[in-house]
């Protein structure tokens, strides 16, 4: 039995703080907010005792911030997945997202595996048809004929979308999925996933 944990980022200072945005060095890669960072301790706890073999997130900062403190405690690297990422839309963005540099992360997040290459990378600008295409590319590629269990970090359209194309089922991509929410999906068969809980 396989099974993909999947969490969307803690909350975002930006949600609280919409000025931080103005004078900020990465405008698109906000920090959590202190509300995330509890969220990120108390994921800890939750999975501490839960078998995951590996962990990606989206390359944002809130992502990595949301699994920091579980990477630490179960000594497993953060692989950094661009297929994770936010949907490029230019509704949000004015340009392809400047992230904070991996070197400068790994400064403050040693657990970042520095070697990792991304298995997908998106393209800017990015439709909802493409984002649906890159996150169901993400989400097979992660799952393909691994029998790991997986615990992947990232927005809430990519969170819902690969819980969609996993399970078959549109309806999750309307889901309100809150930041920090964790849904569990589980594959009995090597073939589908359901979601569990």
């Amino acid at each position: 039995m396989q099974t993909l944990w999947l969490v969307r980022h803690a909350h975002r200072l930006d949600f609280i703080q919409p000025e931080w945005f103005d004078t900020a060095v990465y405008r698109y890669d906000p920090p959590v907010s202190d509300q995330g960072l509890d969220r990120s301790r108390s994921l800890a706890t939750e999975f501490s005792q839960v078998r995951i073999d590996r962990i990606y997130t989206s390359p944002f900062l809130r992502t990595i911030q949301t699994v920091d403190p579980l990477a630490r405690l179960l000594q497993l690297p953060i692989r950094l997945e661009w297929g994770l990422c936010e949907w490029l839309c230019q509704d949000w963005t004015s340009g392809f997202p400047e992230t904070t540099p991996v070197e400068d992360l790994m400064r403050c997040y040693p657990n970042i595996d520095a070697t990792y290459q991304s298995l997908v990378l998106p393209c800017y600008p990015e439709t909802a048809e493409e984002l649906d295409a890159r996150i169901a590319i993400i989400a097979g590629k992660l799952v393909q004929g691994n029998g790991e269990n997986i615990l992947a970090i990232a927005h809430k359209g990519s969170v819902l979308g690969m819980v969609a194309a996993l399970t078959g089922d549109d309806a999750w991509r309307n889901y309100d999925l809150a930041c920090g929410g964790v849904i569990k999906l589980v594959c009995h068969d090597g073939l589908s996933f359901v979601v569990d809980g």
